[in-house]
């Protein structure tokens, strides 16, 4: 936003924008953190907060109890074998008796894996009150006892139609904590009494899935319907929650998740329904946590204002800063411009339009004039130097070296050896070729037999690690190239490929194509291939511009591709296609075509 209000802006603008700044923030956030005001903002947030959050966990809680009480309810869609259980007890003959067996089983299991194993022990009574049948989790279960040790013991058994009791107590045979839930079944038809269940989870458990999404300091209160609390976070507060009376109307059944809030003086305390298992759950927002939070808004409100005093400090530095910084920078580059250095150049975002900017792309422009101007002529001088030198080498006489040679291989030829006689007949036609007084252009055909020359000699040398393969239309042996553009090429393949550690046979192929107007030659070779690194460099120095002398006879790919360029322009010139380590390497070269005395358009 600061660089929006400054940048692409004149002077002026900027100063107005800071003026405004250093004056609206400051008010701006002493406004906002008024502490009256935020402490009430504060107030209706924890309010809306904590509704939410009860809201969250009656919904949950709700659908825990409602898996417990589907858990007793699937014996009226499970298997009419445990409604007659229950209404008949035990009878029949003996397939009944594995028959029925066999579908408790599977029913104790149903029940065990929809709660997670939360359920320890379940028992099953008939309409008369009789323990029909009994499921543990593990053996030590099995001493739970029913009976007049335990809570509710007279009426859990005879539940209205429709209506659960929970409730906890401290078994004393297991020397543990259980959770009772009970319910009476119902013929759903006559509302006559079948049978009842009760089921047993150790109160730990049911500590765990509520805890589980309680947040400190919260505390969570259960009554059931007979108004018990028979589970609390912790008795800090037992006196603040209103004991719990199942409500008339049919609205609280079926919206269980409308909670209802009494702001006490200390206390925010919410009370929901839970429909499934008849129960009411409380949750208490203790007060001192706002009080904590007026504290922290205090400290905020005095952080906020040194905040809106080092903000005015920051902002006028930064107004200053975007106002004379580049104003300085200009500056001492023009000192160093003014010393004989024309390599300056100010960084500059190419979307700025105001007035520095401005002044700075100029100057930049301007340098970069003045740099092209000093290349050209520093490379026209270098042009002249070269001239001289290859006007001082003409005058060496090229026909001594000749005769020279042509001695030699007589002499060869006298005595018998007529390798060294060839030897002297190729390297005497490289002189020849390479002293050439005329044009610096040559025919294709021409090029081809000076390497061809050069890789004869060089195969006396690596005998038959060195094979040459030539592809050349004949037509394109009249087309026009410049001078000493394939031996550097193939000088450094020999080079590089052949001399190393490995004894693999050099394979060279030379190949040459017409692609509309331009003539394609390639090389390529069979030999170690390039270093993806080195590859890499070599390709960029290709792209770079360079200012070296380049002589009638250079070496090297650079040189080369520099030569095409300045001879036929920036769309031609030499291309490493492809190369790889153990897969040999590819060179392109682009010339356009032409006859010789033909002029480039």
């Amino acid at each position: 936003m600061i660089k929006w209000l400054f940048i692409n802006r004149s002077i002026r603008t900027k100063i107005v924008w800071s003026i405004i700044l250093t004056s609206l923030i400051p008010m701006l956030v002493l406004s906002f953190l008024f502490y009256e005001s935020s402490t009430r903002s504060l107030e209706r947030t924890i309010y809306r907060t904590t509704n939410q959050n009860a809201e969250y966990l009656s919904g949950y809680l709700n659908q825990y109890f409602k898996d417990i009480s589907s858990s007793a309810l699937q014996v009226y869609g499970y298997d009419s074998r445990i409604m007659n259980l229950m209404a008949n007890g035990w009878g029949g003959n003996d397939q009944d008796f594995f028959n029925t067996r066999d579908t408790l089983k599977n029913y104790y299991a149903l029940v065990s894996n929809k709660n997670k194993d939360a359920v320890i022990r379940i028992l099953v009574f008939g309409k008369d009150d009789r323990l029909r049948d009994s499921w543990s989790r593990a053996a030590s279960y099995d001493s739970i006892p029913f009976d007049r040790s335990i809570p509710h013991y007279g009426e859990m058994l005879n539940l209205p139609f429709q209506q659960t009791l929970a409730f906890t107590y401290a078994d004393a045979v297991l020397n543990q904590d259980l959770f009772v839930y009970a319910i009476t079944i119902y013929d759903p038809f006559k509302y006559t009494k079948v049978g009842s269940l009760v089921f047993y989870i150790q109160t730990k458990e049911l500590t765990k899935v509520i805890e589980a999404n309680n947040k400190a300091p919260n505390v969570i209160v259960l009554q059931n319907s007979r108004g018990e609390t028979f589970y609390e976070t912790n008795g800090r507060y037992a006196g603040s929650v209103p004991r719990f009376v199942p409500p008339p109307s049919t609205s609280a059944k079926t919206n269980p998740k409308e909670i209802r809030f009494d702001k006490q003086k200390d206390l925010l305390v919410g009370t929901s329904y839970l429909d499934n298992a008849n129960l009411s759950l409380s949750i208490v927002y203790p007060n001192d946590e706002l009080a904590r939070h007026r504290k922290t808004t205090l400290y905020i409100a005095v952080g906020a204002f040194f905040f809106a005093m080092a903000s005015i400090a920051l902002l006028s530095l930064l107004a200053q800063q975007y106002i004379t910084r580049p104003i300085q920078l200009l500056g001492k580059a023009m000192k160093t411009v003014r010393h004989g250095n024309f390599h300056v150049t100010l960084n500059q975002p190419i979307h700025y339009r105001d007035d520095i900017s401005e002044l700075t792309r100029n100057f930049n422009f301007m340098t970069e004039k003045i740099r092209e101007l000093i290349e050209m002529r520093f490379q026209l001088q270098l042009r002249n130097k070269e001239a001289q030198l290859l006007a001082l080498q003409m005058q060496i006489n090229p026909h001594f070296l000749y005769n020279t040679l042509q001695t030699i291989g007589g002499k060869a030829v006298l005595s018998g050896d007529y390798d060294i006689h060839e030897m002297c007949r190729a390297l005497g036609d490289m002189f020849r070729y390479s002293f050439y007084e005329g044009n610096t252009e040559s025919t294709l055909g021409q090029e081809l037999a000076h390497i061809g020359n050069y890789l004869y000699i060089q195969q006396f040398r690596f005998e038959d690690a060195l094979q040459t393969e030539f592809d050349v239309p004949a037509e394109l042996m009249d087309a026009s190239i410049v001078r000493f553009v394939m031996q550097p090429i193939i000088e450094n393949v020999v080079v590089h490929a052949l001399g190393g550690p490995d004894d693999r046979q050099l394979l060279i192929r030379v190949g040459a194509e017409r692609a509309d107007d331009d003539v394609l030659l390639t090389v390529r070779d069979n030999g170690p291939g390039i270093d993806p690194a080195k590859l890499a460099s070599l390709r960029s120095g290709l792209e770079q511009r360079s200012l070296e002398v380049f002589t009638g006879v250079s070496i090297g790919l650079k040189n080369v591709h520099e030569r095409i360029r300045l001879m036929y322009g920036e769309a031609y010139g030499l291309e490493i296609v492809e190369s790889g380590p153990g897969t040999g390497t590819t060179i392109r070269v682009r010339i356009p075509y032409r006859k010789r005395g033909e002029t480039h358009a």
